[in-house]
């Protein structure tokens, strides 16, 4: 495979990994077919390789190999300019490299242009980039969405996964979440199935009101936790935790929260802190559940923030330290977490761990109430947190 790819290699131009790299390609050498018919001295006939443009092709990748990049350059210049796709990629990304002196970053474009047009998928999937990204051109989500749709057409999973995302979210463009499932079902099948899709797939099973199918959630969730997928496990967590749509199993649910966690997940870290602070299918460990919830809260996870405000507050597994507490719960409310701002507020009202502000536990009580998070702000935070099993779990 003469072709430069991101697909194997780190950056886009470490050929010497390719060989071991399968790549769609188009206009494939196939110098019998290209040579019937073709005019003397053509390198491309009928979208085929000649037999001479086959030679120069290869010349280029051993040139490319060698070090000698402006022979290579030269090489699948000829090819591009016959409309080869292949070496149109190519030359568009030594030309933004800078292979041959300057980067070019507007002649790179014409000719990515042109290799994308020529229906070369790694062409199509690196404009969709930039487009998405406004990287080198006007930052342009439909036109990228259009390229990655293009490449999907012709197998390219990244293409798919990536045209997922942005309609399942509405990311630039209109959110179309029936086509987002067939992409991601496309991304997730076969050889060369992404993780990240069965995982984004089964989580909208899942989460969808109109179109929740818990069996179809949890196949797509069951591959991607075997691949090793953190969100996946968390998601396969809660089904298994629930009992949506299979029996309940909390043995199986806490093992899927202890694969998250180790990954970092912070929703998975923050129930399993949970687990470990009220002794749930764990030991009963409130050192170990405050860490945990540290570890959620530093990654963002506000019900985390809320739990280690609780265990500050009242001095479970770390010393007692209510002014550390308030300054957490306000951090809650601040980012809008209902339980965050009831906590918040019923610390202003009676004045633990900062000064009273009754007309601001007023409206922060009013806000929780309205996120329907029903709030009594009168109750005391450290009677509420003692006589309440507050679960605190995402």
């Amino acid at each position: 495979m003469n072709t430069l790819t991101s697909r194997c290699a780190s950056g886009l131009i470490a050929l010497v990994l390719l060989s071991a790299c399968a790549t769609q390609e188009t206009g494939t050498a196939d110098a019998a077919a290209g040579a019937s018919g073709a005019a003397p001295g053509s390198l491309v006939a009928n979208g085929k390789l000649t037999t001479e443009g086959e030679a120069r092709r290869e010349r280029a990748f051993k040139a490319y190999q060698a070090g000698n990049k402006a022979l290579a350059y030269s090489e699948w210049l000829g090819l591009a300019e016959q409309g080869y796709s292949e070496s149109q990629f190519n030359i568009s990304v030594m030309d933004s490299d800078g292979d041959t002196g300057t980067p070019n970053v507007a002649r790179a474009l014409v000719w990515l242009h042109k290799a994308a047009d020529g229906n070369y998928p790694e062409a199509q999937f690196q404009l969709a980039q930039r487009y998405n990204k406004g990287d080198g051109v006007a930052k342009d989500v439909p036109k990228a969405l259009l390229y990655w749709r293009k490449c999907a057409a012709l197998g390219e999973k990244r293409c798919a996964f990536n045209a997922g995302v942005a309609l399942a979210g509405g990311l630039g463009v209109a959110q179309d979440e029936a086509a987002a499932r067939i992409l991601f079902a496309e991304a997730g099948s076969g050889a060369g199935a992404l993780v990240s899709a069965q995982s984004e797939l089964g989580k909208m099973y899942l989460q969808d009101n109109k179109e929740r199918d818990f069996v179809k959630a949890r196949q797509w969730l069951e591959q991607a936790a075997a691949g090793n997928d953190a969100q996946a496990q968390y998601n396969l967590a809660l089904i298994y935790s629930n009992g949506y749509g299979v029996k309940a199993d909390k043995r199986k649910a806490l093992g899927l929260y202890q694969r998250a966690a180790r990954q970092g997940e912070p929703m998975a870290l923050n129930n399993l802190g949970a687990a470990y602070r009220f002794g749930e299918g764990v030991p009963k460990d409130q050192k170990k559940a405050h860490d945990m919830f540290k570890q959620a809260h530093d990654a963002g996870n506000m019900q985390a923030t809320v739990n280690l405000a609780d265990m500050t507050f009242k001095g479970w597994g770390v010393r007692a330290n209510k002014t550390g507490a308030a300054e957490l719960y306000k951090a809650a409310a601040d980012a809008g977490h209902p339980a965050g701002r009831c906590r918040y507020a019923q610390a202003l009202r009676h004045g633990d761990g900062v000064t009273r502000n009754p007309a601001q536990a007023n409206r922060l009580q009013e806000a929780a109430n309205n996120a329907n998070a029903p709030c009594d702000s009168d109750a005391p935070l450290g009677e509420y947190l003692l006589n309440r099993r507050v679960k605190g779990r995402n």
